[in-house]
């Protein structure tokens, strides 16, 4: 089977919001700071990441959970981690929640996640409804992969606050992750009951939607989405994807196009555009498009899969060639590939070799 180096991803991203007012407003208003409406809560929430939902694919696309680059500024953001590290702790003496927490953030702001999680756990043990901190350690949970103890986590902030919204959603990522769609679709429900400007929620169920291949669905519910945040580029990534899956390849390489107009400068949506221009035989414009988001050698192994499947053989070979040239040691697939293009080429009528070995002297 041939093999392609692509990656399709579902992007996940948020804007960063003010990263000053979250810790005046715990400060100075603690009890009015929780109660405000979940939207404003995640835009005043420091910096974290995004969650990209994505897929390789040998010959068909199969989409799983996966936490990429932009998760960590939407996690920060809705964590309430400050961008810009603060003073430091001084550990010498006794310390209070807010500094136990304070160090956690660095930490955290740091990548260590394993030393931000014990000092949100003793802020927790001196404080067990302090939401925005159990927020912090459910979401360590959800990015060390353990699903069932960030659902835990999620759920217990309920047990102190039970409108909200970040939390629903919060269980509803830890499902997916523990493949329980239908449960997830329940949670990110629940988060838009209470919160119905809370778009990433919309987006997840968009997902859940295009995991069920009901892609028509997906796509209303990332256009619904787009609606609450016009222009994403991490929606338009994802209504790009629904597009595709329903087979509606120009409206998913208009869509791609818009995500990358719009700022999405991750290689993926490149990576997701040139799949959508090779369904349109756009091979040129597909090879620019891959080339952005992968190396040259790369790009020349897609587009000889793409060329592979229509049954090109010999135009296969002269791609993977190619790609085997520019990269010699280390590209396996594509001498795998090469030779499955050989094969199929071979087997052909010899006349018919010799005329398509003639006829295509290069890849593009």
């Amino acid at each position: 089977m041939s093999k392609i180096d692509i990656t399709y991803r579902y992007v996940d991203t948020q804007t960063v919001g003010d990263v000053r007012t979250f810790p005046y407003c715990m400060k100075f208003n603690p009890m009015r700071c929780m109660t405000m409406n979940a939207s404003a809560i995640l835009l005043m929430m420091a910096v974290l990441g995004s969650l990209m939902m994505g897929c390789s694919k040998n010959e068909k696309p199969e989409f799983t959970l996966q936490d990429e680059h932009y998760q960590q500024i939407l996690e920060r953001q809705k964590a309430g981690i400050d961008p810009e590290p603060k003073g430091s702790v001084d550990l010498s003496q006794e310390m209070s929640q807010e500094e136990y927490e304070r160090l956690g953030d660095m930490h955290f702001q740091q990548g260590d996640l394993q030393m931000a999680k014990l000092q949100y756990e003793k802020v927790l043990g001196m404080e067990p409804e302090r939401i925005a901190t159990r927020y912090k350690l459910a979401v360590i949970y959800l990015e060390k992969g353990r699903a069932q103890q960030a659902y835990d986590q999620f759920h217990g902030i309920l047990d102190h606050q039970l409108n909200f919204a970040p939390a629903y959603e919060g269980m509803g990522r830890a499902l997916m992750k523990m493949e329980k769609d239908d449960e997830a679709e329940r949670e990110f429900q629940a988060a838009l009951l209470y919160d119905s400007e809370l778009w990433t929620s919309t987006n997840f169920l968009g997902i859940v939607a295009d995991r069920r291949h009901a892609h028509k669905d997906a796509i209303g519910m990332y256009q619904v989405a787009l609606e609450k945040n016009e222009n994403n580029p991490a929606i338009l990534n994802n209504l790009g994807m629904a597009y595709y899956l329903d087979e509606q390849y120009e409206h998913a390489v208009q869509t791609f196009q818009q995500a990358l107009h719009t700022g999405g400068n991750n290689k993926k949506i490149a990576n997701n555009l040139g799949m959508a221009l090779t369904k349109l035989e756009h091979y040129d414009l597909a090879f620019d498009a891959y080339s952005r988001g992968m190396d040259e050698a790369k790009a020349y192994n897609n587009i000889g899969v793409a060329f592979l499947g229509k049954g090109n053989f010999a135009k296969a070979s002269r791609c993977f060639q190619k790609a085997i040239e520019i990269q010699p040691t280390f590209y396996e697939k594509a001498k795998e590939n090469l030779s499955v293009s050989n094969r199929m080429l071979h087997k052909l009528p010899l006349s018919q070799q010799q005329t398509l070995i003639r006829q295509e002297q290069a890849c593009l």
